[in-house]
């Protein structure tokens, strides 16, 4: 609550909030601190929380859900399987997260369930999600496991927080080289030409990888 603090001491702590806007946003989103927890900490009133989570397009969760569970057994089978054939290493799926974007304030549209861990010759990973506010979802996710996906970050940030947008871990990979990138993913020889074909002739978002 703000009602005791001067306009100096407000406006100081609403800078804190907004300096450490991803610790803020990762103790809403992914530890599971409510919104009245927040502002107790950071001596900020929930209206303004409210409205700046709206501003950062930070997804609400539903009344009485204190975090995003990871669902490790709700994965597409047919994407598991699919990527089964692919990989080199296919024991890698073991280790897979399933990300859990049930929550998102707007859903965007293709998005992929299973983020592959490095491992081996896989050396990096992505998932496009449809917009900012699935990103910082599966960003928070992701970084809760280092050890499987180290380097968490977007590859370019772009202009509107609506538009799509990729999530990579580990080793940087080239933009047009498809079969340096196949082979980066860890795929085999006949995955990587299948991944190739897939991919050489289309400039569209990448798919999960």
């Amino acid at each position: 609550m703000t009602n005791h603090r001067t306009k100096r001491e407000v406006s100081a702590n609403r800078a804190a909030v907004i300096a450490q806007k991803a610790t803020v946003a990762r103790r809403y989103i992914y530890e599971g601190a409510s919104m009245a927890a927040l502002c107790r900490d950071y001596g900020v009133g929930i209206g303004w929380l409210r409205r700046q989570f709206d501003a950062w397009d930070v997804p609400r969760r539903p009344r009485g859900r204190t975090a995003y569970a990871v669902q490790e057994t709700s994965a597409d089978e047919g994407e598991r399987a699919a990527l089964a054939q692919r990989l080199a290493e296919p024991g890698l799926l073991e280790q897979c997260l399933v990300l859990d974007l049930s929550s998102a304030r707007v859903s965007g549209t293709g998005v992929s369930q299973l983020a592959v861990p490095v491992g081996g010759v896989r050396v990096a990973g992505e998932v496009t999600v449809g917009n900012w506010g699935e990103a910082l979802i599966v960003i928070l996710q992701l970084e809760a496991h280092p050890e499987r996906y180290p380097k968490v970050r977007q590859r370019k940030p772009l202009g509107s927080p609506w538009e799509p947008r990729t999530i990579c871990w580990g080793a940087s990979t080239p933009v047009d080289d498809w079969p340096t990138r196949g082979r980066m993913f860890g795929y085999h020889e006949a995955g990587i030409n299948e991944y190739t074909a897939a991919h050489a002739q289309s400039s569209a978002p990448l798919s999960q990888r």
